[in-house]
């Protein structure tokens, strides 16, 4: 149930709609609550107010809140789209899960919805002196939170759509995805691509990406029918009807109920999510990267300053990855496709290898951001890392015109393969 209230509440998140939506709801709860209070309470108040002067002051609050919702959200729709244009597409899904800009859209629409509401609430009931007042204060608390959700906006709204906001978006992201039991393949063995012979494949019901994995589930299932899951899978791969996504071992386990739990605990969505796909987050600020690089753009040094980041993402990987917790075993009867750091270099540095060889000043920063890879003096990343600068060093050279930049280019590819052969020697 962990699992899928998790990811309930990751998706709804995302949803632009949900936060105006509960605020709208306390709006019309402050002003019934107006009413049953005004009805019990026979006492007598200071500030007496009549109903045309209330109903005249919502009428203006609610058309001027009106206003600046609908000015609201143009303004968070056209920061999409300028996101997605100017970084990834992909991106523009942080803009309208902006938690700040939900929060300034709530609070003008309960604004408006508390204002109509109250309106047609005192000409159809009699709330008297009392009720009146009451719904004069909510008014004055709504016009408090409005005044400083309006403040808070009017910076925040000229950093939503900037390429530079996104890219620290995308880079907390990234490291918020990384942790113990995402980089040791979620706390169970790492599968070695071997299939047990006496094995029952699993197969999805589905087409689209896995999104998350309910290990704690399959692993108290796997205990009960005495058995083995191999999940050859994991966030961020592809799930298609013809591909196994596990293996039940034995297969004399391997009944309808136990494999209906495993296909249920294979989450599958129609499109990748960040929150435990490394890969994915790492492919994001690639694309970017990789924009920027393109002919129309021609800004390398955006290209530069991503490399700074996936730099920055992949150290803390290696740092996790090293961590006492980071071996600990939590599932013993599963094993998991495991993420390594070839695919995350690969990842994140190939298409800028590809499309950057022409530019010099990239060829020169990626070579030292691997340097500062294999500096870090992590077996797997240092392998990685050698391999991926002979790579891009291969791309650069044809495509590089004058011979003191190519020169140039191979003594820093030199030092990385000769610092990363001196460390590999002293693994050994």
């Amino acid at each position: 149930m962990g699992f899928r209230l998790k990811r309930l509440q990751a998706q709804l998140e995302r949803e632009l709609w949900l936060r105006p939506a509960l605020a709208s709801l306390f709006a019309i709860a402050m002003a019934l609550l107006a009413y049953w209070l005004g009805g019990r309470y026979e006492g007598k108040i200071a500030l007496k107010i009549d109903e045309e002067s209330l109903v005249a002051l919502l009428s203006i609050f609610a058309s001027s809140m009106l206003s600046v919702a609908t000015f609201t959200v143009s303004a968070i729709v056209a920061a999409a789209s300028t996101v997605s244009t100017s970084t990834t597409y992909r991106a523009s899904q942080y803009v309208l899960s902006d938690k700040k800009a939900q929060l300034v859209l709530s609070a003008f629409i309960a604004a408006f919805i508390y204002s109509i509401f109250s309106i047609l609430a005192l000409k159809a009931f009699e709330y008297g002196a009392v009720g009146r007042f009451i719904l004069f204060l909510g008014l004055l608390l709504i016009v408090g939170f409005v005044l400083i959700a309006f403040i808070n906006w009017v910076d925040h709204a000229m950093q939503l759509g900037r390429q530079e906001t996104i890219l620290t978006k995308l880079t907390e992201v990234a490291l918020a995805s990384i942790n113990p039991e995402t980089v040791h393949h979620w706390g169970a063995h790492a599968w070695d691509g071997r299939v047990p012979p006496d094995s029952c494949a699993v197969y999805p019901q589905t087409y689209g990406y896995v999104v998350g994995l309910d290990m704690s589930r399959l692993q108290a299932k796997a205990e009960e029918m005495q058995a083995t899951i191999i999940l050859a899978t994991r966030p961020g791969e592809v799930s298609e009807v013809t591909a196994a996504i596990a293996y039940i071992s034995p297969a004399s386990t391997a009944t309808d109920e136990f494999i209906t739990t495993v296909c249920t605990a294979v989450a599958i969505g129609q499109r990748r999510e960040a929150t435990d796909d490394l890969r994915f987050n790492l492919i994001n600020l690639t694309e970017t990267a990789d924009r920027a690089l393109s002919s129309a753009v021609n800004d390398p040094g955006t290209a530069i300053n991503v490399l700074h980041l996936q730099l920055k993402v992949l150290a803390h990987w290696a740092e996790v990855s090293q961590q006492s917790q980071a071996a600990e075993l939590s599932y013993q009867r599963l094993s998991v496709l495991p993420m390594t750091a070839e695919e995350l270099v690969t990842d994140s540095f190939s298409p800028i290898a590809r499309d950057g060889a022409g530019f010099i000043e990239v060829g020169i920063r990626l070579q030292k951001v691997l340097l500062a890879l294999v500096r870090l003096n992590y077996p797997p990343l240092t392998q990685a890392a050698q391999h991926m600068s002979a790579v891009a060093l291969e791309l650069a050279e044809p495509a590089l015109v004058a011979q003191i930049q190519r020169e140039r280019l191979r003594g820093l590819a030199k030092q990385v393969q000769d610092l990363a052969d001196q460390l590999q020697s002293g693994y050994e």
